[in-house]
């Protein structure tokens, strides 16, 4: 099933302020070098359509599970001096972005049909047309410096990261600016951290190409932290005493259900819930809430 959104109104996207927000980019090595390619592929002047996996282990500890995407950021590629874009402005008819679980790994993503790569709560957080202002992408630097991000591009529908795999998709039906290049940077996790999959089409799901395995366009994703919890606590029960045997039954349950929430203690490598899982809730609820 995909969530979806009433179609927004035409948005101006300028080089105004945004208010503060906690980030996390990817890949991580993005952070401190340029990338070694350029991809036009979200930027394209033709219709595109752009899916990228990104592995739990890019994730872990930098994007907390339960927190809400608010905001996605681009930056123009160093392989070589890139000129700001676009020159004047670019206008999409469409500019839809999505946000879900994958339902494949990278690595193993789908060409043939890439309705298979998506999870059941794929939802469509910005759709509609789009107009990008002059420079709204900063360009000039080369690797392994890089430049600037763009201004957060801001999702009309939140997303909440529910742990595991996060996928993220582009489509779009073209631009009168040309093409902008974006940054592609690999990562330190190797194939199975992110794959990119595109076709050249803004409907199209069969037949997509390869490309971009091992590393992704370089994204800096905005996020709200979910509010302070008491982990032991997973029912969520607000009156005294705070923990009982019910918050026992509903972490068994999770278990059961192979529930992310059920990684206790946050392991990446396979099987995610083990024993390990039961002793650490054991302790943490031998600890008590404060």
């Amino acid at each position: 099933m995909i969530r979806t959104l009433a179609p927004t109104v035409a948005l101006l996207l300028t080089l105004a302020g945004s208010a503060a927000a906690d980030t996390i980019i990817i890949t991580q090595n993005a952070a401190s070098t340029g990338g070694s390619g350029a991809y036009s592929t979200v930027l394209n002047g033709g219709a595109r359509s752009w899916l990228t996996a990104i592995g739990a282990a890019e994730l872990n500890n930098r994007l907390p599970v339960g927190s809400t995407i608010t905001g996605v950021s681009f930056r123009l590629a160093s392989w070589q001096a890139f000129a700001s874009w676009p020159a004047g402005s670019a206008t999409f008819n469409n500019f839809d972005i999505y946000f879900g679980q994958a339902a494949r790994a990278p690595g193993s993503l789908d060409l043939a049909n890439a309705n298979n790569n998506w999870g059941p709560d794929l939802t469509l957080c910005r759709s509609g047309p789009a107009i990008f202002g002059p420079a709204y992408f900063p360009g000039g630097a080369v690797s392994p410096n890089f430049n600037p991000f763009c201004t957060p591009i801001t999702l009309a529908t939140t997303y909440t990261y529910h742990g595991g795999d996060l996928l993220i998709m582009v489509r779009h039906t073209g631009n009168n600016g040309g093409n902008g290049n974006l940054d592609w940077v690999s990562s330190s996790f190797g194939t199975t951290a992110a794959q990119g999959i595109a076709v050249s089409s803004y409907t199209q799901n069969t037949t997509w190409g390869g490309g971009g395995n091992g590393g992704s366009i370089v994204m800096q994703l905005t996020y709200t932290p979910p509010a302070a919890t008491c982990y032991p606590n997973c029912d969520q029960s607000t009156s005294s005493p705070l923990l009982t045997a019910n918050d026992f039954q509903c972490f068994l349950n999770k278990f059961a259900a192979s529930d992310s929430a059920a990684n206790c203690d946050g392991s990446t490598s396979a099987p995610i819930l083990t024993a390990n899982d039961f002793q650490c809730f054991l302790n943490l609820y031998a600890a008590g809430c404060s």
